[in-house]
């Protein structure tokens, strides 16, 4: 069986009002929330009952976990927030982003690597 996990750290996402960044740091703390903000579009499509387009290409976050994001995978999410109420927007945002990243159903099922003599006995089953 052939199998991949996706992990993603997407800390960083913190208000530039809270952390002061600037240059680099504030650029790439943009970059991140555009991100989150494309996987929040995603899982919103996705989460949707008739979701029609997913916008998996309009970020590499979401290029890159379209596979674990759809199909045939196991999906798990773990957000983190401070108690703190100097946070509290983040930590809203947080929860919203979770409430969405749980609408979305996965069925996730064994994939099978088979030998030739394996393939062969398992067509010979399937035509008979």
């Amino acid at each position: 069986t052939v199998s991949t996990l996706s992990l993603c750290d997407l800390a960083g996402s913190e208000s530039v009002r809270h952390t002061g960044a600037s240059g680099l740091q504030k650029k790439e703390g943009g970059m991140i929330n555009m991100s989150l903000l494309t996987l929040s579009k995603v899982l919103t499509s996705l989460g949707q009952k008739q979701s029609g387009h997913v916008g998996y290409r309009d970020s590499k976050l979401t290029r890159i976990l379209k596979n674990s994001l759809s199909g045939n995978s196991r999906m798990a999410v773990i957000c983190c927030i401070s108690p703190s109420s100097r946070y509290v927007d983040e930590t809203r945002s947080t929860l919203q982003f979770a409430s969405r990243a749980k609408l979305v159903k996965t069925h996730a099922s064994t994939n099978e690597v088979l030998e030739d003599a394996g393939l062969i006995a398992k067509l010979r089953l399937e035509s008979a």
